[in-house]
This record gives structure tokens, sequence and C-alpha cells, in this order.
């Protein structure tokens, strides 16, 4: 069994977008990846026994497996930009670990909610514990 998040997936993504859109006013790279927002953080709602929240303003953070997470906006991937969903690892400053998956397109985003598990899964089976 799941244990109770306190932030619904729905008021999650409902979150997200509203910041972007009150933050960044619809800019182009704000409307294309909006509609990848629901994909991702419901990939995260179906990892079991996994508590997500909002990490700063414009991250969502996720633990599973004994490790952290986190899904935040990248400049540079793909080649206009998506969203990296990274390990986070101990230590001051919440360092970045290696990204374990990128998301550049709307289908990128279907195919993180249908195997995001088994990618976090190889993610932690070949990457020591920090």
């Amino acid at each position: 069994m799941k244990p109770a998040n306190q932030n619904s997936a729905e008021l999650l993504a409902d979150g997200f977008v509203s910041y972007l859109f009150d933050t960044y006013r619809g800019t182009r790279h704000v409307r294309r990846i909006a509609s990848w927002f629901g994909f991702i953080i419901k990939a995260v709602e179906r990892l079991p026994y996994v508590s997500f929240s909002l990490r700063r303003a414009r991250q969502l953070g996720f633990d599973y497996g004994g490790r952290t997470f986190k899904a935040r906006y990248n400049h540079t991937a793909g080649a206009r930009g998506g969203i990296d969903i990274v390990e986070v690892l101990p230590g001051r400053g919440a360092p970045e670990g290696k990204v374990v998956v990128s998301v550049v397109s709307l289908s990128d985003a279907e195919r993180v909610y249908t195997s995001l598990r088994a990618r976090l899964d190889r993610h932690i089976r070949s990457t020591p514990t920090p």
C-alpha cells in the first residue's frame, strides 16, 4: 500500500502549470512542456511506496528505492529544452547525480509514464549507493 501523499498528483500538476504560466506568461517553451507534467507526475505517483512533493518552486521531488530524485527543467536537454529526472545525492547543497531520463517530447513523457519504475530500478542497480 502506498503512503498517503500530502499533495495529490492533480494539485501538484495544477501547481506546476500555474507557476509556469504565471511566472513565464505562456512563453513558447512553457506551452510546449506544460502538457508533459501530467504524464510525469502520474508516473511518479504509480511507483510503489513513493512519496513526492514540490521541491523549491520548480521541481518535483520524490523518494524511491531508498534514493531521492527530482524532475527539473533543463534548458540544454534536446534541441529546445526538456525535463530531466535526476538523482539527488546526499551532501551539502543537494548535489545532482546522473540523469535517469530526459523528456524532450510528449512521446517521451508517455514513455516515462509506462517505464519510469523500470528505468529507476535499472539506475539504482547500476549506480552504487553514494
